[in-house]
């Protein structure tokens, strides 16, 4: 079993997982494609294809807007990768089992992002899992035809307003997951 950790909120807690289970750990860096008023409408992780959410019907006006913001996510993940793994590729995935892990979840799209890009791969079986999700979140995870794991799906679709205790610095969390996928990868 792989386990990956998806940037930067499941770092931490996949590499913890592969420890305690003897499984392989490695990152898997995704952004969310942001498209103005609209807000969050999909996601890309690694080089595979962006998942966009099946609801959001863009008019034509919005076709470049919405490549526009594709572009900004896969340069977004570029820039991560360089932080997360260095010039270190994705561990070699065909044929093995994978969890495709993550924290906090309010919307499912960096999630789909990275199990389709695990799926493009060549994984054999691929699982979501999340620490802390949404109930929507896990319809939606259903509904693209993957196994959900999570031990607290929350009704609140804002999710939980502090799932893992005090609030911590953001930059801080992202560095020391930073520094979490780096040590744990080597």
């Amino acid at each position: 079993m792989i386990l990956l950790g998806v940037t930067p909120t499941g770092v931490e807690i996949a590499a913890a997982a592969a420890k305690g289970t003897s499984s392989v750990f490695d990152v898997i860096v995704g952004a969310h494609v942001r498209l103005g008023d609209h807000g969050i409408v999909g996601a890309l992780a690694e080089d595979a294809d962006a998942v966009i959410d099946r609801l959001f019907a863009p008019k034509f006006e919005l076709l470049d807007p919405l490549r526009d913001a594709i572009d900004r996510a896969r340069r977004a993940v570029k820039s991560e990768r360089l932080l997360f793994r260095g010039q270190r590729q994705l561990r070699d995935l065909a044929d093995q089992n994978v969890a495709v892990i993550d924290g906090h979840v309010t919307t499912p799209w960096k999630l789909l992002a990275a199990a389709h890009g695990v799926q493009a791969l060549g994984a054999r079986r691929v699982f979501v899992a999340a620490a802390v999700a949404t109930q929507a979140v896990k319809e939606r995870v259903f509904a693209y035809k993957f196994e959900f794991i999570c031990p607290t799906v929350v009704l609140d679709p804002t999710g939980h307003a502090h799932p893992f205790g005090d609030p911590q610095d953001a930059s801080a969390e992202r560095l020391r997951s930073i520094v979490v996928a780096r040590q744990a990868a080597a």
